[in-house]
């Protein structure tokens, strides 16, 4: 699909260098090509066992109370992961995983 999206923005770049499209078209071509690219690049992210964040959470020296305030969730949430009442879903989760590869410093706002 990329590649007949790439198609469709040079026609339409070259239609607009001849006068017979308009900017608006070759704009609008461009941002759902970069739209396609991001989407593309987001991938399902994978659950996490409580053992898991728990290792996590210790390898960053952060403590329960800290996870929970970066992730903007309550301590208890983080305990019920850890002791495998519940498990994280969402944005929880995908900010688990992206804390996992890039350490606590990208939680900092």
């Amino acid at each position: 699909m990329s590649n007949k999206l790439n198609n469709m923005l040079e026609l339409a770049k070259e239609l607009n260098a001849a006068g017979t499209s308009p900017d608006s078209l070759v704009q609008e071509i461009e941002r759902i090509v970069h739209t396609r690219e991001i989407n593309d690049k987001i991938q399902c992210v994978s659950a996490m066992s409580g053992a898991e964040i728990k290792t996590l959470r210790t390898k960053f020296g952060m403590s329960q109370a800290v996870l929970a305030r970066a992730l903007g969730m309550s301590k208890e949430s983080v305990s019920k992961w850890e002791r495998g009442e519940k498990k994280p879903s969402g944005p929880a989760l995908r900010m688990l995983r992206i804390l996992e590869r890039r350490g606590p410093e990208v939680l900092i706002i």
